[in-house]
């Protein structure tokens, strides 16, 4: 499909192109949609499903929960060919490390890709975020106080099969924490020369306690006011 036929699609024009997509994958649909939504002045759901388009001021930015690497690049594969400059991944991911803890920020420099989606647009052992939206995205986090990690971080291809061993091997090789979308962002976005970022929230600590369990408490009370930061600072990338 050309640029003009995801415009019809979407059912946007040409001022409407949104100049920053955010990404939260989760469960937590309705929760999201929320707390995320009411930010935003004239809110719509565009032609593809899970895909909204608000006004943050006068700058238009496109939302979306969409689970998954294999559904999460359908939006950013959309709107990368509409001309979307600007695609960040807000969200949870679990430490790999003991120094980083339960409450504090990751902000990859790139991500490790162990999901199957990557190499459909390129992307092979690791994908990049941009740097200049790292720079600013931890520039951001300092001025609220938070304690923020920047580095490298794997991606992985299931959530509830990572045996210990796993987790061992990625810690080994440096790796600060793991999620399950970031490299499949970084991918596409560099297949639409998209300036990528993602700004994650630490939800579990590295432990043997399975992570599986966190779905039980993603986000839990005491990290709202952490997410909504997250997502401030999000907003303030475009």
């Amino acid at each position: 499909m050309d640029r003009a036929e995801w415009m019809d699609l979407l059912g946007i024009g040409d001022h409407e192109v949104p100049r920053l997509l955010v990404v939260e994958p989760t469960w937590w649909r309705r929760r999201a949609l929320e707390s995320r939504l009411r930010d935003f002045s004239s809110v719509r759901e565009l032609g593809m499903p899970e895909l909204w388009l608000g006004w943050h001021g006068s700058v238009p930015v496109a939302f979306t929960t969409a689970y998954g690497a294999s559904r999460v690049v359908e939006p950013v594969h959309a709107l990368g060919s509409c001309g979307t400059p600007v695609v960040v991944q807000v969200g949870p991911c679990s430490a790999l490390q003991p120094h980083v803890r339960r409450g504090d920020v990751v902000v990859p420099e790139r991500a490790a890709i162990g999901e199957g989606v990557s190499a459909y647009y390129g992307g092979a052992d690791v994908a990049h975020a941009n740097l200049g939206r790292v720079t600013r995205a931890v520039s951001l986090l300092a001025g609220h106080g938070l304690h923020t990690h920047r580095g490298a971080v794997v991606t992985a291809g299931a959530r509830l099969s990572q045996p210990a061993e796993l987790r061992e091997h990625w810690a080994a090789q440096g790796h600060l924490a793991v999620d399950l979308t970031c490299s499949a962002v970084f991918s596409v976005a560099a297949a639409f020369s998209m300036r990528a970022a993602a700004v994650l929230w630490c939800a579990s600590e590295r432990t043997s306690r399975p992570w599986s369990l966190s779905l039980r408490e993603d986000p839990p009370p005491p990290q709202e006011d952490l997410t909504r930061t997250v997502f401030d600072v999000a907003l303030a990338l475009a």
